[in-house]
């Protein structure tokens, strides 16, 4: 169960199927966004909440719909502030999010991308996470379809989860995926606060991912269990993270975050 690795000048040659079935575990594209402008976003952030960013108080930018399943109207309200605060760390730099739509519609030209919204409110469009020394993220699954029925896009065929890295922390904070998807007699495995026990995958095949670096985008189905590893090192880990959600039938796709 190994990873599909390509260079941003292949992007074309990418297909999706493998990921959606599992047959593979994620699609790298290497440098996909240019290392000088990662780092000009990431001081960026960091001068957004200084104090905050220094005392490791800052974890992300931007509203999670999952932390929103049942308070619609303020994930919706969060989501027009972070737009502004996003267009400032963007100013003047080649959108990181424009390129992501672009290389979609290089892999599924036949397909719309779009900001997912609903009557006429935009979703927030990405949350970039900010992991700090001791910080990991437990497994988890990401399913709108299941988790979000309040929204409209849980109707969606497909879901993507869409990772560009920022800057890789000095150790640890390696992606795993487990060759299990999520099933709903899983949920009694479920942590009460967030994530599940590692009894549910303690007899899958997993692919670790631990040599990704600034400008590397990575894609994965987000319905396969997966995690990241405890981060150690004073340099966070900092990420831009998006969802897509494809429509077969329409061939379109919507982006949130």
């Amino acid at each position: 169960w190994e990873p599909l690795e390509v260079n941003c000048s292949n992007i074309d040659q990418i297909r999706f199927e493998p990921i959606l079935s599992g047959k593979i575990p994620v699609i790298i594209i290497r440098n996909f966004y240019d290392e000088k402008s990662c780092q000009r976003i990431v001081n960026r952030i960091k001068n957004h909440s200084h104090n905050n960013f220094q005392n490791g108080k800052l974890t992300h930018i931007g509203p999670f719909l999952m932390a929103h399943t049942t308070n619609k109207k303020k994930y919706i309200e969060d989501a027009q502030q972070s737009q502004r605060i996003f267009e400032r760390i963007f100013y003047g730099i080649q959108s990181p999010v424009m390129q992501i739509y672009q290389g979609i519609n290089n892999i599924l030209p036949n397909y719309s991308i779009s900001l997912a919204s609903e009557f006429e409110n935009n979703y927030s469009s990405i949350i970039i996470r900010i992991h700090g020394k001791g910080k990991s993220i437990p497994i988890h699954k990401d399913h709108v379809g299941y988790e979000g029925k309040e929204y409209v896009l849980s109707n969606i065929d497909h879901q993507l989860s869409c990772v560009l890295h920022l800057q890789k922390s000095e150790r640890g904070g390696a992606l795993v995926i487990y060759n299990k998807m999520w099933k709903k007699d899983d949920e009694r495995f479920r942590n009460i606060n967030f994530g599940y026990s590692s009894n549910l995958i303690k007899s899958s095949d997993s692919c670790r991912i631990s040599n990704l670096k600034a400008g590397d985008l990575v894609m994965l189905n987000p319905k396969y269990y997966h995690k990241v590893t405890n981060i150690a090192g004073n340099t966070p880990r900092i990420t831009l993270g998006m969802f897509l959600g494809v429509y077969r039938k329409d061939r379109k796709i919507v982006a949130w975050a």
